[in-house]
């Protein structure tokens, strides 16, 4: 069995990625009239399905301005630096829309962990900008990597993320 090099984790922020988005979603089958279909399993992008999920949106979509995306960066150094080298990040993209992180493995829970991170950022948002609604969707993104290839990969391509919004490669003083 291969060992777990670490973890890509996706996260958008709230109301940006629905259920039945013409991307796909990977979000549970959640309406009561339809139940579960195939749950945890990519879901083609549906209308209907985005049209529901929008109509049960209780806050605006949330689009994060320079302001934010600056807190989010600093409260993940601040994860880091209260970790005890536990947690590191050796590749990160925080976009309006969504982050990525590339973790390597440390032996610590990853849904721990991208809670901890989500909880820890949300809150500071909520502190240093007028923004009081939910931050984050329900849910995450994370694939495991267990070869170095993949693990290449994943680290151009967040960093071409960085790229395309104008910044260099690895814009975060945080990163390993």
């Amino acid at each position: 069995m291969a060992n777990t090099l670490g973890y890509h984790f996706v996260k958008s922020a709230y109301g940006q990625w629905l259920p039945g988005d013409d991307r796909g979603s990977w979000s549970d089958a959640w309406d009561d009239q339809i139940g579960y279909i195939e749950p945890h399993m990519l879901h083609p992008g549906d209308p209907v399905r985005n049209r529901m999920a929008e109509e049960r949106m209780k806050h605006d979509p949330v689009r994060f301005s320079n302001a934010m995306i600056d807190i989010v960066a600093a409260t993940l150094g601040e994860c880091i630096k209260t970790t005890a080298g536990g947690l590191a990040i050796m590749a990160a993209a925080i976009e309006p829309t969504h982050i990525h992180l590339l973790i390597p493995y440390r032996g610590r829970d990853i849904d721990k962990t991208a809670k901890w991170i989500a909880d820890k950022t949300t809150k500071m948002i909520h502190a240093k900008t007028n923004h009081k609604g939910p931050v984050w969707c329900k849910g995450k993104w994370c694939s495991y990597i267990f070869d170095e290839d993949c693990w290449s990969s994943v680290i151009n391509y967040i960093e071409q993320h960085n790229i395309r919004r104008g910044r260099t490669r690895r814009p975060y003083s945080f990163l390993l």
